[in-house]
C-alpha cells in the first residue's frame, strides 16, 4: 500500500532508521506511549511522522537511563507526583556516576596522575582522628574506626570509607578516619560532609604511594590557581581483601574538594 504522504513512514522504515524492533515500537503505543500520525483502519498499516520518530528516540533514551516503559509513561503523564519521578531520576543519575568512576577506577595504571574531575557526595560519616607514625599504624587506625562504626548497627553499605590528611605535609599523617553510616546516626563521632566539586587522582598501587598522587594534584591546583574547600581525601575503592597481597593493584582515589 502506498504511503498517505512523502512526510510519513511505514513501521519499518522506523524500525530500521531508530535502531529499533517493529516490537518496541507497538509496544509503545500499547503503553499509551506513542500515537502512529496515520493508521489506516482497513489494513491495519500505520505512518509515523518525524515528530513520532522524535517521541521514539526520547523514549528511547530515558530506557538507556534505566526506566521501564511504566515509569516513562508516569514521567510523561503523572504530573502529581513529579518529586518521585525527580527523585528516581537523581537515584539514576548517582548510579551513572558510580559507574563512569568505577570505569575510570579500572583504567587507572600505574604511574598515572591524570587529574579528573568529580563530585564528592553528600554523606555522614563516623569520624576519629589519629596522628600515626607510618601507614602500617595508619591502616590499624582505619580498621579500628571501622570497628567502632560497625558496632553502632548503623554503618552505611554503599558509600566509600576514606581518611582526611589534617595538614599540609603529605608526608605527615594526622589522619581523620572517616566511615561512612546512615543519617540516623546521632553519636558524638558524627560528622556531615556536603555534597561537593572536587578534583582528584585514581592512584594505582601501594599506600605508601599516595602521597605522590598528593603532591601531584597539590601542583596541579597551585598552577591553575583552584581555590580549595577541605582536605585532600584519601578514599578507598579497591585494596584488602579483593586485591589481597598485590598491593601494587591498589586503587585509592585522591581527591580535593574544591570552589565551584
Amino acid at each position: 500500500m502506498k504511503k498517505h504522504n512523502e512526510e510519513l513512514f511505514q513501521i519499518g522504515e522506523v524500525a530500521k532508521i531508530l535502531g529499533v524492533t517493529r516490537k518496541a515500537i507497538l509496544g509503545f503505543e500499547e503503553m499509551g506511549l506513542l500515537t502512529p500520525a496515520v493508521k489506516d483502519e482497513e489494513s491495519g498499516y500505520r505512518y509515523y511522522s518525524a515528530d513520532n520518530m522524535t517521541q521514539i528516540r526520547s523514549i528511547r533514551s530515558l530506557q538507556e537511563l534505566g526506566l521501564s516503559l511504566k515509569e516513562v509513561r508516569e514521567y510523561y503523564y503523572d504530573t502529581d507526583n513529579l518529586d518521585r519521578h525527580l527523585a528516581r531520576l537523581y537515584e539514576l543519575r548517582a548510579t551513572l556516576d558510580r559507574n563512569i568512576q568505577m570505569l575510570q577506577v579500572r583504567s587507572a595504571k600505574r604511574g598515572d596522575l591524570t587529574v579528573h574531575r568529580t563530585t564528592l557526595p553528600q554523606q555522614v560519616c563516623f569520624c576519629r582522628q589519629y596522628p600515626c607514625r607510618d601507614t602500617a599504624e595508619a591502616a590499624n587506625c582505619l580498621r579500628d574506626t571501622y570497628i567502632a562504626a560497625a558496632r553502632t548497627g548503623k554503618m552505611s553499605m554503599l558509600a566509600r570509607m576514606f581518611t582526611m590528611r589534617m595538614t599540609q605535609d603529605p608526608d605527615e599523617l594526622d589522619l581523620m578516619c572517616c566511615i561512612p553510616v546512615e543519617e540516623s546516626f546521632a553519636g558524638t563521632e558524627r560528622m556531615e560532609f556536603c555534597e561537593t566539586p572536587a578534583l582528584c587522582i585514581y592512584y594505582r598501587g601501594p599506600y605508601e604511594g599516595t602521597a605522590d598522587a598528593i603532591r601531584a594534584l597539590a601542583a596541579y591546583i597551585r598552577e591553575n590557581g583552584i581555590e580549595t574547600t577541605g582536605p585532600f581525601r584519601s578514599i578507598y575503592l579497591e585494596g584488602p581483601p579483593n586485591r589481597g597481597e598485590n598491593s601494587g593493584d591498589y586503587i585509592t582515589q585522591i581527591a580535593v574538594p574544591i570552589r565551584a
